[in-house]
């Protein structure tokens, strides 16, 4: 039979990227302490000298900014690849610059040194921003130049206040068509490959013992009760949450959604039910289950349910009165995620994850009165419709990790209503 009943789900409209691999710490090589942070003056010159005086080494040069969710995955995911294991190969030096960019600050460049630190990287703050500037005009790209990462030979030197043309370099510039602004889209940092032209620069040095044992210990930050680290990283709270809305499709768009309609099945103890699941604005929303009736423990229908929004929990946050703050960052799978504390008003409080490259909320876990996670909602197969990202696998999860069911979405059909919004309604 059919049995109707309203179920708020929170992962309507709120554009998730999951992670179906266990959560892992994040994991660094290097020195136990964090390596110091050199203030550069608008002459570079400190950075050039050091450039220079490793001449004869591979030299791995990247431009990043601190408060940049996307460059900072990249120097992590560069981490785990490789460098992590190279700290004892004397062959290799790496020169991290942080540029001001989103509102960056010294103190967030030294928060970000846990994600890619040891005795052979080196950290410097360049508050100018005028390196930027100057590898636009070294690449010939109308553009200013971050989240840039350049291998250098041994036989380079930088002669002149312009650094010199790096022998191979990616970037992550937010490519849209087959070039950007001079960058191609075939560049776009991808750290396997990026390793493996490492690997051939050093190849060509010749060969030389090497430790590949990674120091792994403890770099300061949060350790959880079920293992995963959570560095610390300063993260303005209004990156993440910019973030996310932009990756859902925008502000405006968002708000031109009238009704989502979700075709599939869940899947509890065993079990496959059909399902679907049917949310109009501004706060209806209906599930029919075909021979299952309630499916889900009580609690969690009653609990998804009372926290209903349409939106989402972070579109318009501070109209609703929610509380929140930047808590940290934690890596999940191969996702390097935000993660942020929300205390809903009139509602729990929540830890989401908020995927720090595509702006996707990965992870919702809610929580009881001591903070404990009481619930978890995590979700995969991220696709596309009408513009819009949706989630096509998504898991419950109860305190112990146990998984309440899974629903699998075979199709998503979204309304949209076009018109224009003022600028009091786009307010967030």
């Amino acid at each position: 039979m059919n049995y109707v009943f309203r179920l708020a789900l929170l992962f309507l409209c709120s554009g998730l990227l999951a992670c179906s691999e266990a959560d892992a710490p994040n994991e660094t090589g290097g020195s136990e302490a964090p390596s110091e942070l050199v203030v550069l003056g608008e002459d570079l010159q400190q950075l050039k000298d050091d450039f220079n005086a490793n001449q004869g080494r591979v030299r791995l040069l990247f431009l990043s900014g601190p408060t940049c969710g996307i460059c900072l995955r990249g120097m992590a995911d560069l981490n785990d690849e490789f460098l992590a294991t190279r700290q004892h190969d004397d062959r290799l030096v790496t020169f991290v610059v942080h540029v001001p960019t989103l509102g960056a600050a010294e103190n967030h460049a030294r928060d970000s040194i846990p994600l890619l630190d040891g005795p052979r990287i080196h950290h410097y703050w360049e508050d100018s921003g005028i390196i930027g500037q100057h590898f636009s005009e070294v690449m010939d790209v109308d553009m200013y130049v971050w989240d840039f990462w350049a291998i250098y030979g041994p036989d380079d030197l930088w002669d002149g206040s312009l650094p010199p043309v790096p022998d191979y370099y990616e970037h992550q510039l937010g490519v849209t068509s087959n070039r950007f602004r001079g960058f191609p889209r075939e560049l776009v940092l991808d750290a396997g490959r990026f390793a493996a032209k490492t690997f051939e620069f050093l190849d060509e040095l010749g060969s030389v013992q090497e430790s590949l044992t990674a120091d792994s210990g403890a770099i300061g930050g949060e350790q959880l009760a079920d293992g995963t680290f959570i560095p610390k990283v300063s993260q303005p709270r209004n990156v993440a949450v910019s973030q996310h809305i932009r990756g859902r499709g925008g502000y405006e768009n968002l708000k031109r959604i009238q009704r989502i309609e979700q075709r599939g099945h869940i899947d509890v103890d065993g079990v496959s039910y059909e399902l679907t699941t049917s949310a109009y604005r501004p706060n209806k929303l209906q599930r029919i289950v075909t021979g299952g009736g309630q499916v889900l423990p009580t609690e969690l229908e009653e609990k998804l349910l009372a926290t209903f929004e349409f939106d989402g929990l972070f579109v318009e946050w501070p109209q609703k009165e929610h509380s929140v703050s930047m808590s940290g960052m934690l890596k999940i799978g191969d996702i390097l995620a935000w993660r942020l504390h929300m205390v809903q008003h009139d509602g729990p409080d929540w830890h989401l994850f908020v995927d720090s490259h595509s702006g996707a909320l990965v992870r919702k876990d809610m929580l009881d009165r001591d903070r404990n996670v009481e619930y978890s909602i995590r979700q995969s197969d991220f696709r596309e419709t009408s513009g819009f990202m949706f989630p096509h696998r998504i898991e419950y999860l109860d305190r112990d990790g146990r998984s309440l069911g899974v629903e699998i979405i075979d199709e998503v059909d979204v309304e949209t209503e076009q018109f224009d919004l003022d600028d009091e309604a786009l307010a967030h």
